[in-house]
């Protein structure tokens, strides 16, 4: 871990300079959006290409004449994306950073720009799982940051043991000098799909939820679906997918966004007055005609 402390302290200082951050073509000819970028191993990096930047045009450095990058994937949701880094530049760091959990994250917790600047933390505000009046995909923490500029989407954000968290998104100023954060579980959920599949998929487990409803209560059960085969029934009331707890629509369309194919997971409900564990197993969506999240009035997930 110190072997990457010190590469990651010498990244961030030379950062005026162009190095470890990426650029993306601006679509419809805009100016070059830039991103930092995070080691994850094997030669890759995880940027954030920010609505507005193309990220199958990325470059090495912030101007056009930067090593161009080969994508490998992008997540259209979170705007996660993974870039094939060249051999021998700032962003390449063998295995790649220590990831920890943002779970445990919550309002006030501190997290680090810097591992090695105990002194200067940034804070979560708050998790934010609704924009206006619509249901996000997954929900993103709030956080603010010293100084009076914050840092570049993509930036990196450190708990106490010096293991990545959550890494910056686009900026977040209502309140303060703030950014939105990509949970670090989001790398993990992209980084399955880079191996198995090479693209980035939306799984189910065939439930239908209604956004209006205080409570999340199943109203549709779909026939042959994962959530049928397992048992799961119409008007049970969703407790927890994983180790996610549910408490509302919007809890549950997050948990659904960490879904992957094949691998079984615990899903709680209550059905009348007993609590039940079943053990459902997702499936890539049949319909694949939307990305995970809120498509109005109901999920389908």
């Amino acid at each position: 871990m110190m072997r990457w402390c010190v590469f990651w302290f010498a990244m961030a200082s030379s950062m005026l300079c162009g190095q470890g951050l990426v650029s993306f073509e601006g679509e419809e000819g805009t100016k070059r959006v830039v991103s930092a970028t995070v080691p994850i191993g094997e030669g890759i990096a995880a940027a954030v290409a920010v609505v507005g930047a193309n990220p199958s045009k990325a470059r090495f450095g912030v101007s056009e004449d930067g090593s161009p990058l080969k994508l490998l994937i992008h997540d259209p949701v979170s705007r996660l994306t993974l870039l094939q880094m060249p051999v021998g530049e700032a962003g390449e760091a063998g295995p790649g950073v220590p990831r920890g959990s943002s779970k445990r994250l919550k309002a006030g917790s501190p997290v680090y720009l810097d591992p090695d600047k105990k002194d200067e933390p940034s804070r979560v505000v708050t998790w934010e799982n609704r924009y206006r009046d619509n249901v996000l995909p997954l929900a993103l923490m709030r956080v603010h940051h010293p100084g009076d500029s914050p840092p570049p989407a993509g930036s990196p954000l450190f708990a106490e043991d010096g293991r990545l968290v959550a890494v910056c998104h686009q900026e977040a100023k209502e309140f303060g000098n703030g950014t939105y954060a990509l949970p670090v579980e989001v790398i993990d959920r992209v980084a399955v799909d880079l191996r198995e599949r090479g693209k980035v998929v939306r799984c189910w487990i065939g439930i239908v939820m209604e956004v209006k409803h205080a409570v999340p209560a199943i109203m549709t059960v779909r026939p042959g679906s994962p959530a049928a085969a397992a048992g799961v029934e119409e008007n049970d009331i969703l407790l927890r997918i994983g180790s996610r707890q549910v408490d509302s629509y919007a809890d549950a369309v997050n948990a659904f966004y960490y879904l992957v194919s094949g691998d079984p997971i615990e899903v709680e409900v209550m059905r009348k007055t007993d609590r039940l564990t079943l053990s459902v197993t997702p499936e890539v969506n049949p319909s694949l005609t939307q990305p995970a999240g809120d498509p109005g009035a109901s999920a389908d997930e």
